[in-house]
């Protein structure tokens, strides 16, 4: 019989204590889903997690609160959150700040079995709200911890309430002592887990939890796809604000606090056969009303924009947007929630899709599309017949500011856009004193066309300041802008942009300021074109005078950052190898595969798998025949004595290989076995069983007439037995010496 111990078995206390790890682990995952929103919450997530880790660090600090701290806990969380509602606009972040502070109650306090399940409901309804909201690859390891998770909290919860037949609920006068099961310390508790685990168990149900996991995602990709992005609510109920520098209205200083930002802000897939451009251009708002802090998006282009609203997912950008530098092919576009409402754009377009249906703005003659509201997830969209020309065709343009500068009664009537907004720069005596001597030493008293002002002046520009970061505005009276460019003072792409606006309608020009990104590198991993918010940039558009607006670049070397020569310029090609890239690559096929992936990349990937099986299967199969001839060739040749023991040579090698191979696997799963379980899986006690099994059969199969000699060799039978059972089932120290036994076990069973 064995002699080995039974497994140990956790107490009811043991039990409560694993149930109090699980829960506060489980909280704390929840928790952590709020930081992939873009709420006001992060603070409170903050303080909220550093309370639950120190609860479940230490179980018995709750005893230690005092009693009235307990029974105000929740009209405080009460009087908060109407006070939260009252003063906030937005209902879901009230919610979520809400849930937040009822997981915190929930954590840090003594729970039985209903407390118990209000947490894992309070930490489902955070895991939804950011499974909706986000798309982050993060949340997605994040929601596999808190599964298991709350897998385990289950069961714990259901095996305690198998043996506890106590009440339900935590009554507050509980909460005044420090419980049983919260008085021990944290390493011995461990120990006793470790005794007790099964491995074999525990690596099932690891294996088994992978297989689901598996099996979902297999399924992910098999059933048909349909769009479930519009039949969610909670993206309606949460604002997103849009990164500084890409809202409408840009101050001096805005983009050049972007740039220090080296996340990537849109991810585009391009054209099949399509080169990265390192000097495309994604424009993503125009700013066309001067203010002296800066430009912004003018009433009238907001209205125009508001008016052209409407719910669609295709949108058709016109004949006149596909001439110029065509680009074939469909570019996807993948953009970071936050970024902004306005859709970057390389340029003109003949189609546009969006992912899903949605209300959308846009104003086709100043090449503007833009969501009614901040996306609160990754936005993707789809543009195809892309033309890279630096222009944007507006042939009503001139008409338009004829009317207005003549006062057409009809024109005001219609309430259409005011183009005198493109020719306002700023006022005052002293302003446009310096405007106008600016513009006498660009034209040196010449009549320029727009498109020669433009290069004139930004050649001034560049000779009178150079390209910083760190800009320093002259005191003075004046606007802004008028003092930075009367000084030779350093600036930035927002500085030299508005300073060229202002000189161009200074000069009678139409002109206007473009915010969005230049550049980009291609990945090194997955060839797709990164564009980070470091890439932010502001450039001008000048009306030609006839039918089109022209790009203008007045940054010292035209891109963003420094980047002043053509050795930068070429390593802004070149592709991103590091392992930042590395890391966004396995976003992006989050993106792609998961966040993305409708019916018809679905068929894609279904095509793509059947065509690598068919080809792989048929290289497999051409091998196969190869080597089939092979063999057969070989058989077939002219045999000699020295073919015959070349042949044995490889066999007996191969055979040598084989059965180190197999001792070699038997010695790493023996060693494996004896690290896993010293006491079950012991060399000796191993080999005397073995030898303890042979004898027995011997002893059952052989029956000999009694003579001296057997009744001898029975005395020595009966001698080895008994040692081979001592070293088998005794205790180490009562052994005889093994070797002795072993071959003295071998000797009776020869004999």
């Amino acid at each position: 019989m064995s002699m080995a111990s039974p497994r140990p078995q956790l107490s009811l206390d043991e039990l409560r204590r694993l149930k109090w790890l699980l829960g506060g682990v489980l909280a704390l995952v929840s928790l952590w889903t709020v930081f992939f929103l873009d709420v006001e919450a992060l603070g409170l997530v903050a303080v909220a997690s550093v309370v639950i880790g120190a609860a479940v660090v230490w179980p018995q600090l709750p005893a230690r609160v005092p009693a009235l701290v307990w029974r105000l806990a929740v009209p405080a969380i009460i009087a908060a959150v109407a006070a939260d509602f009252y003063f906030s606009s937005e209902t879901l972040p009230v919610l979520i700040r809400l849930a937040v502070l009822l997981v915190l109650y929930r954590a840090v306090a003594y729970r039985r079995k209903r407390e118990d399940l209000q947490l894992i409901v309070l930490g489902l309804f955070l895991i939804v709200v950011a499974g909706v909201l986000t798309v982050a690859m993060e949340f997605a390891a994040l929601l596999l911890v808190f599964t298991a998770c709350a897998l385990g909290f289950l069961f714990v919860v259901t095996l305690i309430d198998m043996v506890d037949t106590g009440p339900r609920v935590m009554r507050p006068e509980e909460m005044r002592e420090v419980p049983a099961w919260a008085r021990g310390a944290w390493r011995p508790f461990f120990a006793k887990l470790r005794a007790v685990a099964d491995w074999r168990l525990l690596g099932f149900g690891g294996a088994l939890f992978l297989g689901v996991v598996g099996v979902s995602a297999l399924l992910f990709l098999l059933i048909p796809r349909f769009e479930i992005g519009s039949s969610f609510f909670l993206d309606k109920y949460i604002t997103r604000k849009s990164r500084t520098g890409f809202s409408e209205t840009v101050r001096f200083g805005d983009v050049s606090e972007l740039v220090q930002d080296n996340s990537v802000a849109l991810r585009v897939d391009l054209a099949s056969g399509a080169k990265p451009n390192a000097d495309l251009y994604w424009r993503l708002v125009t700013l066309d009303e001067y203010t002296p802090q800066g430009f912004r998006v003018s009433s009238w282009m907001k209205a125009h924009l508001r008016a052209s609203q409407s719910v669609k997912r295709v949108v058709p950008g016109g004949g006149a947007w596909t001439a110029g530098q065509m680009v074939p092919g469909l570019w996807t576009v993948y953009v970071e929630p936050g970024v902004s409402r306005y859709l970057p754009l390389p340029g003109s377009f003949a189609v546009l899709r969006l992912r899903d249906i949605a209300a959308v703005q846009v104003s086709l003659p100043n090449r503007l599309v833009a969501l009614q509201n901040d996306p609160a997830t990754m936005t993707a969209f789809q543009i195809e017949g892309i033309s890279l020309a630096p222009i944007v065709r507006d042939a009503g343009f001139a008409a338009l500011l004829s009317g207005w500068v003549r006062g057409d009664e009809a024109m005001r009537r219609e309430r259409r856009y005011d183009a005198r907004t493109t020719l306002a720069g700023p006022a005052g005596v002293d302003n446009e004193a310096v405007l106008h001597r600016v513009v006498a030493e660009v034209t040196g008293g010449a009549t320029l066309q727009p498109e020669q002002f433009a290069e004139r002046a930004t050649a001034w520009l560049r000779k009178r300041h150079a390209y910083s970061l760190s800009v320093r505005i002259p005191r003075g009276s004046g606007d802004d802008i008028v003092r930075w460019l009367d000084s030779n003072e350093p600036g930035f792409c927002e500085h030299f942009a508005s300073a060229l606006a202002v000189v161009c309608r200074a000069a009678g020009h139409p002109a206007r300021v473009v915010a969005g990104f230049h550049g980009g590198a291609l990945n090194g991993f997955e060839d797709y074109l990164m564009v980070r918010n470091s890439d932010a940039h502001a450039w001008v558009e000048v009306f030609n005078g006839r039918d089109a607006w022209t790009r203008v670049d007045p940054t010292p070397g035209g891109a963003v950052g420094e980047r002043a020569s053509e050795v930068a310029q070429a390593a802004e090609r070149e592709r991103d190898n590091s392992w930042t890239a590395r890391l966004d690559s396995l976003r992006v096929l989050w993106y792609r595969r998961v966040v993305n992936f409708d019916s018809r990349q679905q068929v894609e990937l279904l095509d793509s798998v059947k065509s690598a099986t068919t080809s792989t299967g048929d290289v497999l199969r051409a091998r196969l025949e190869e080597w089939a001839k092979r063999v057969k060739a070989w058989l077939a040749g002219p045999w000699n004595w020295a073919r015959v023991a070349r042949a044995l040579a490889g066999m007996a090698l191969a055979s040598a290989v084989l059965v180190g191979g197999v001792r070699a696997a038997r010695w790493l799963w023996m060693r494996w076995q004896l690290w896993r379980n010293p006491a079950a899986f012991d060399p000796v006690r191993r080999e005397a069983g073995a030898h303890l099994a042979r004898l027995r059969e011997m002893r059952s199969t052989k029956h000999q007439a009694p003579s001296v000699q057997t009744r001898g060799r029975e005395v020595e039978w009966g001698i080895v037995v008994d040692e081979l059972q001592r070293l088998r089932y005794g205790r180490r120290e009562t052994w005889p010496e093994p070797r002795g036994v072993f071959r003295r076990a071998r000797k009776v069973a020869r004999g």
